[in-house]
C-alpha cells in the first residue's frame, strides 16, 4: 500500500504523505502582508506510490497534471484526474490526492494564502468546484516554478508576479465556466472599488493593479458587463454625487468640486456643463 513507501506525518497529525522521493519542492517565507501568500511551489515527477491527505487544509492547493493520471477525493467528491487538469483546493478542505498506479502523474503546483483568491473565486461562481481542465494554463505553472529563481525571499515587484500568475490561471479557468447570468469578478470588483472611492481620486490604473490584471482586459470586461468604460462610469458617479449636494447641501461649488477630488471647480464646471448641459450654478437655480 501507498502508506508503507516512505510515510510521513506531521506534528499537528494533518497531513500524511505518501512516497515523496521524486517531488521537488521549493519553500518560501511568508508574508502576510501581501493579498497573495505563496507557502511553497513545486514539481512531482511520476511515482505510483505518492500520495497527500489532509484532514483539513490551511492554504489554497493549485495543481496542473502535465502527464499521466491521478485520483483526488474533496469534501467527500472524488475526481479522476488527467493531463491538462487543474484542481484548486480551497482552505479548510478535506481532501486527498494520489497518482495512478499505472500511469503516474507528472504536475505542477503551488501552495498559497489569500482572500483575495476566495473572493474572486467565489464571485467568478467557482466556489465548490475542483477540477477543471484548461490545457492552455500550463505555461502559468511553468511561470510558477521559475519564481524559485527569487530565492525564498522575494521583493514586491515578485509577489506581485506570482499574484498576477494566480489570477492569470483564474481568469482562464473561468472564460470556460463563466456563464453570462452569473457576475464577472473583474467587473464587478472594480465597480465596487469606484462606487467606494466618489470622495477619492483613483485611476483605472491603480485599480487594475489591486486586482492584479492589466487596465485592457479590466477595461474590456467592464464594458462587457456595464456598458461603458469604467472610467466614463466613474465621471458619471461623481456627477451624480454633484447633483445631489447641488440641490441639498448649501455647499458652494468650489467645496463640491474638492469635496469630489476634481482638478478643480474651472474643470469641474467645464466637465459638468459638457455632460449635464448646464453649469452646475444654472443647474442650482433650476432646482430653486
Amino acid at each position: 500500500m501507498a502508506q508503507q513507501f516512505n510515510r510521513q506525518i506531521d506534528p499537528f497529525n494533518n497531513i500524511i504523505y505518501g512516497n515523496l522521493d521524486r517531488e521537488r519542492k521549493f519553500l518560501f517565507s511568508g508574508n502576510m502582508a501581501y493579498p497573495f501568500n505563496i507557502e511553497a511551489v513545486g514539481v512531482t515527477n511520476p511515482d505510483k506510490d505518492y500520495f497527500i491527505s489532509r484532514n483539513r487544509s490551511d492554504y489554497h492547493v493549485i495543481e496542473f497534471i502535465s502527464s499521466g493520471k491521478g485520483h483526488l477525493t474533496v469534501n467527500g467528491q472524488t475526481f479522476n484526474l488527467q493531463q491538462g487538469d487543474i484542481y484548486i483546493l480551497p482552505p479548510e478542505s478535506t481532501h486527498s490526492y494520489r497518482a495512478d498506479k499505472d500511469d503516474p502523474f507528472k504536475k505542477l503546483w503551488c501552495n498559497f494564502y489569500s482572500d483575495t483568491f476566495t473572493k474572486i473565486q467565489s464571485d467568478y461562481g467557482l466556489t465548490g468546484k475542483y477540477v477543471f481542465h484548461a490545457p492552455d494554463c500550463e505555461t502559468y505553472f511553468h511561470e510558477l516554478i521559475e519564481v524559485t529563481a527569487f530565492g525564498s525571499f522575494v521583493n514586491d515587484n515578485e509577489w506581485a508576479k506570482i499574484a498576477t500568475i494566480l489570477m492569470s490561471i483564474l481568469n482562464k479557468i473561468a472564460q470556460h465556466e463563466y456563464h453570462p447570468e452569473g457576475s464577472t469578478a473583474i467587473a464587478t470588483r472594480a465597480k465596487e472599488i469606484l462606487d467606494n472611492a466618489i470622495f477619492d481620486n483613483i485611476t483605472i490604473e491603480e485599480i487594475a493593479k489591486q486586482l492584479f490584471v492589466s487596465k485592457m482586459l479590466l477595461s474590456q470586461q467592464f464594458k462587457k458587463i456595464y456598458g461603458i468604460s469604467p472610467y466614463h462610469y466613474y465621471l458619471n458617479k461623481k456627477l451624480s454625487q454633484a447633483k445631489l449636494m447641488l440641490h441639498y447641501s448649501n455647499m458652494t461649488i468650489k467645496e463640491i468640486s474638492n469635496k469630489l477630488c476634481f482638478v478643480d471647480e474651472h474643470y469641474f464646471s467645464g466637465l459638468f456643463k459638457r455632460k449635464v448641459g448646464v453649469t452646475p450654478s444654472t443647474f442650482r437655480k433650476t432646482l430653486s
